[in-house]
């Protein structure tokens, strides 16, 4: 029998006994949309992650004073550390691997401009500030240089503050306010941001001016924390322990001290993440496959029915000369076409459940699910794996039947 007249006698099988393949072919729709539905929102709740973390800033991270805990020298343990100009000059002369600024906050600054008050919270900061931490103003510029050794009355506002103080509409760049009594220019604002974790609050309700003004009109002479982020991703843990190393020689802690900086690592944050999110993955794929497995038993224990159902047909196909290689192929042709068929309808009706969630408004919280080929690669495996679990044996069983006793089966 040639392999043409195979496949037109497996698909006349399955034609003969539609409800039963309809039921089995359903087990392995249903399990391979599992897998690529699970898997996709996996990948989704990570990349809505990942995505929060680098709204903060690529590769950022938040240093701010701690308790020394180590005796170093004539310091004692318990003393508080904190940031000030000697730490920024120390920094500015000696570090090599990272750039940073400090940040200095005042919360529930009242901001007025014409008869509107808004009261939010006010950042001194430096000029790398606004790049490391993704908040370079798409109207106007950001804080210079200049800015900060002239101590302008310059200020850069969020989304949220313009609404406050202007309407929706109002385009406030080169306007000027009173920030806390104190007239400012603002000579940028940026529109609404997405943010997900922060620290001191969003983005979008903040004021950022010059830190040197910060200090010099505010009467303030110690920063709340500093950010920064090394010159190369490689060169992350160098510029940590840079940072401990410059910062206490300054203030006279041992740079091992675990407890006299704090630190905030978005970059191991992300890793750990990314870990996690991997991990999930793995579960619910996992999942999704056990689903499958479960129809592929399905097909497995229907294969094995038809076998015994057409033990006296397989008897007469040996003995008009069918060999054992064409039993095995006719029957391991038949799961193929069930897995097949019903696969790539799992796969079809996964990738419309996913397209259909990325173009309706889910609850907050859940994050559109996102297909990738590794999941597409995953899919097509488990159908292969299902095919040879479930076809293989039913397929050698039927071969091995014996055609003198399968002429007398009834």
């Amino acid at each position: 029998m040639s392999l043409w007249e195979l496949i037109k006698q497996v698909f006349a099988n399955l034609r003969a006994n539609k409800l039963r393949s309809s039921l089995t072919m359903f087990g392995i729709t249903w399990g391979i949309a599992s897998v690529m539905l699970l898997s996709g929102l996996a990948n989704g709740f990570k990349q809505q992650d990942m995505a929060g973390l680098k709204s903060l800033g690529k590769d950022v991270i938040i240093a701010w004073g701690g308790r020394k805990s180590l005796s170093y020298g004539t310091t004692r343990k318990g003393e508080r550390v904190w940031f000030d100009r000697k730490t920024v000059e120390a920094l500015e002369a000696k570090a090599q691997y990272f750039r940073f600024s400090p940040e200095v906050s005042a919360w529930n600054t009242e901001m007025r401009a014409g008869p509107r008050i808004y009261n939010t919270r006010l950042a001194g900061v430096g000029a790398e500030f606004g790049e490391m931490r993704n908040l370079i103003p798409d109207h106007g510029r950001w804080i210079s240089k200049r800015d900060l050794d002239e101590q302008r009355r310059v200020c850069i506002i969020g989304d949220e503050v313009r609404k406050k103080l202007f309407g929706e509409v109002s385009d406030p760049l080169h306007q000027r306010v009173l920030i806390g009594g104190r007239e400012f220019l603002i000579i940028g604002w940026k529109s609404a941001k997405e943010q997900g974790p922060s620290y001191y609050g969003p983005d979008n309700d903040m004021v950022y001016i010059p830190w040197t003004t910060q200090l010099a009109l505010y009467d303030r002479w110690w920063f709340g924390n500093f950010v920064f982020t090394p010159h190369e991703v490689k060169d992350h843990d160098l510029a940590i322990k840079e940072f401990k190393t410059i910062v206490g020689k300054v203030h006279r802690f041992d740079p091992e001290d675990p407890e006299a900086i704090n630190l905030w690592d978005t970059l191991s944050q992300a890793q750990e993440t990314a870990q996690v999110f991997e991990a999930i993955n793995m579960l619910m794929v996992a999942i999704g496959a056990i689903t499958l497995m479960i129809g592929g038993l399905g097909v497995m224990n229907i294969m094995l029915v038809s076998v015994v159902e057409r033990t006296r047909e397989i008897g007469i196909r040996r003995a008009i000369g069918a060999t054992s290689w064409t039993i095995v192929r006719q029957f391991f042709l038949e799961c193929l076409a069930i897995t097949v068929i019903s696969g790539s309808a799992g796969m079809l009706l996964g990738w419309g459940i996913i397209e259909l969630m990325n173009n309706i408004t889910l609850p907050e919280g859940v994050s559109s699910p996102i297909l990738s080929e590794k999941t597409m690669y995953i899919s097509a495996v488990l159908i292969g794996l299902v095919t040879l679990m479930s076809g293989l044996y039913p397929a050698i069983r039927a071969a091995r039947v014996n055609p003198i006793a399968a002429l007398h089966h009834e």
